[in-house]
């Protein structure tokens, strides 16, 4: 990782099941909000992060932020909110800053020092994308296509 060491995590439990989805509605957009999980961020092995949120909600807010940036030079901000709440501030942020990125939440568990090189913090949240995207769809047998560009962003 080179001069910053700071190394971060990125777990998920699912709180839900395939059954907590009713049939008629696995294609649709309401189905995001019922995909739900405890996501935990650690950093340095300290949980900076752990909220049950939607986790197909969140997932769809990474892809379009992995897809964004593979056709652009510089990695863009990442700002993660939910229709489930009334927040005005992003419930997860990466802020990148030069080659490096900061995390940021409005509902940190911990405030930690987490400053990490870009390259290695847009590779953990690719992989992390690419993770929950396929366990997503094993844990509920749903498609993740049906679901791009139809569940409204917030922010």
């Amino acid at each position: 990782m080179g001069k910053l060491s700071n190394s971060v995590e990125f777990e998920y439990e699912f709180t839900t099941d395939k059954g907590s989805i009713p049939f008629d509605l696995r294609n649709s957009p309401a189905v995001a909000l019922r995909v739900e999980g405890i996501l935990t961020i650690k950093i340095n092995n300290d949980i900076y992060f752990q909220a049950d949120i939607a986790l197909l909600e969140f997932y769809l807010y990474l892809l379009k932020w992995v897809q964004t940036n593979k056709k652009g030079r510089d990695v863009q901000e990442f700002k993660y909110y939910s229709l489930e709440f009334d927040e005005d501030e992003a419930i997860i942020s990466l802020l990148p800053f030069g080659n490096s990125a900061r995390l940021a939440s409005i509902w940190e568990v911990n405030k930690l020092y987490n400053v990490f090189e870009l390259s290695y913090i847009v590779q953990k949240l690719t992989q992390l994308t690419n993770r929950l995207g396929r366990d997503i769809e094993n844990h509920y047998d749903i498609q993740m296509n049906t679901f791009i560009g139809k569940v409204p962003f917030k922010g």
